[in-house]
């Protein structure tokens, strides 16, 4: 089970996950989330992450020349589009950075086979998302019944609006999905929440912490 947890921009809120057994944690670089992090305040934030968790940063209908920027002055892991890229896009960028893990988010509306097939054989990794007319985190669930008719060999995150209660409605339901992504599911206040965290984390993985290894 692959567990991201996403949104991250304090130095406080990162070292909350230090030890934590999650795959992936995700920072914004697009700045009209409210959640952006530029990518000096990126790197300080990434030297704190241990080896064992995927650095991944969100981006939005880049360019080329943008993502070599992010990627060459960077040490993230993987970069996740999570805007209306076409395909040659991802293509020129999974050809050119060969050792960056591609993930693609795309809207769960009743188009979502069609936008798996467009994309599945250039990412790594899809997320399912609530549609939204903003991009970014929309903070609400989807129709999770059209996860039913999901056909794809690439493993594909859920996300949106999810908590511990609704994860633990999904579990229920015997889907094909690899993993989760959630962030405000996992903040009070505006701050990362361990104890929400921590909670998730137990749910799915049993045990809370990876023997830490700093960079």
């Amino acid at each position: 089970m692959i567990l991201k947890f996403c949104g991250f921009k304090t130095i406080k809120d990162v070292a909350k996950v230090k030890s934590l057994n999650i795959d992936m944690i995700g920072f914004i670089h697009f700045p009209k989330s409210k959640r952006h992090v530029d990518i000096q305040h990126l790197n300080d934030l990434m030297h704190l992450v241990p080896r064992n968790i995927k650095k991944v940063v969100v981006v939005v209908n880049p360019t080329f020349k943008e993502i070599q920027n992010l990627i060459i002055n960077t040490r993230l892991d993987c970069i996740q589009f999570h805007g209306n890229e076409p395909v040659e896009l991802i293509k020129k960028t999974k050809k050119n950075f060969k050792n960056i893990k591609i993930i693609k988010a795309l809207p769960a509306t009743d188009k979502i086979a069609e936008s798996i097939k467009l994309y599945e054989n250039y990412t790594d990794l899809l997320i399912i998302d609530t549609p939204s007319e903003q991009y970014g985190g929309t903070g609400r669930k989807f129709n999770w019944k059209l996860l039913n008719n999901i056909q794809t060999s690439t493993p594909y995150l859920i996300a949106g609006g999810l908590n511990l209660g609704s994860i633990q409605q999904l579990e229920q339901l015997n889907l094909k999905h690899a993993g989760y992504d959630i962030s405000g599911g996992i903040e009070s206040n505006h701050d990362k929440d361990l104890t929400k965290m921590n909670e998730i984390v137990y749910l799915l993985k049993g045990d809370l912490n990876y023997e830490e290894h700093p960079n």
